[in-house]
């Protein structure tokens, strides 16, 4: 799941994979999943980047956030759900980015599934 770039707000091309995910959160009222955001593009030092939708300094948490948000709202309950913000400390590819594909790569959110209880 992708974002534009220094916001929460997702890329259209990542409504299919949201709505796949809804459907696999639907399909098993079991599965209890974390949330995880990444950003791109900056150095490791940084905790996290601004959103600029926001001008909070917690972008990675807020890309995590949207995706619950989105799950929540087209109705997963919360409680099957965690989220946390990795900031710059995970990058797919290391800092600076070689290309575009690498900085979206990075600007991302991962799905772990916890339990199935």
């Amino acid at each position: 799941i992708n974002f534009i770039g220094g916001y929460h707000y997702f890329v259209d091309e990542s409504l299919p994979t949201l709505n796949e995910l809804l459907k696999v959160m639907k399909s098993n009222p079991k599965m209890v999943i974390r949330v995880e955001g990444h950003i791109c593009c900056g150095p490791a030092d940084e905790a996290d980047g601004v959103d600029m939708g926001t001008e909070l300094k917690n972008l990675s948490v807020a890309r995590a956030m949207a995706v619950k948000e989105f799950l929540v709202n087209n109705g997963i309950e919360a409680n099957r759900i965690s989220h946390a913000g990795f900031g710059h400390s995970r990058p797919l590819y290391p800092y600076p980015e070689k290309t575009s594909e690498e900085e979206l790569a990075n600007r991302r959110v991962e799905v772990v599934i916890i339990s199935m209880k």
